[in-house]
């Protein structure tokens, strides 16, 4: 009985090792300057709060802004996720897909944006989702 609870405890503590090194919280002086120069040019009015590079099965980064902005980047360091809950800024929203938006749903504004199985994907205040192909192109709605 005791090998068996020895055993356990050495396979537990081999696990618990192993799940701490897929997530690396990341200081300011490791943060990709892409990233940096991502924020700084969308988001100046804010700050990073923190970033980690995650490496669970694919490598992504994952930003959070002071005022609450959620960020993604792929391990090219390419956005591919983003998500607040206030109206994004225009210059983060590809222009067709934000021309979209803003001539049929006029009333509402994008709170989330997210390159998705080769679409990208716009969320509205109003909690509707919008399909567009890679190319910006309308396809469907998603409520």
């Amino acid at each position: 009985m005791k090998k068996i609870i020895a055993i356990a405890t050495v396979v537990f503590s081999i696990l618990i090792t192993t799940s701490c090194d897929k997530e690396a919280l990341l200081t300011k002086d490791k943060i990709p300057s892409e990233i940096k120069t991502y924020v700084q040019t969308h988001f100046s009015t804010t700050s990073i709060s923190r970033a980690v590079k995650d490496k669970d099965g694919k490598e992504l980064y994952e930003v959070l802004l002071a005022n609450g902005v959620k960020l993604e980047f792929n391990k090219q360091i390419e956005i591919i996720d983003i998500d607040w809950n206030s109206k994004l800024p225009d210059s983060v929203i590809p222009a067709n897909i934000l021309s979209y938006v803003n001539s049929n749903y006029s009333s509402n504004y994008i709170v989330g944006w997210e390159l998705k199985y080769g679409n990208q994907e716009v969320q509205l205040n109003n909690s509707l989702a919008l399909i567009f192909n890679i190319s910006g192109t309308f396809l469907r709605d998603d409520d």
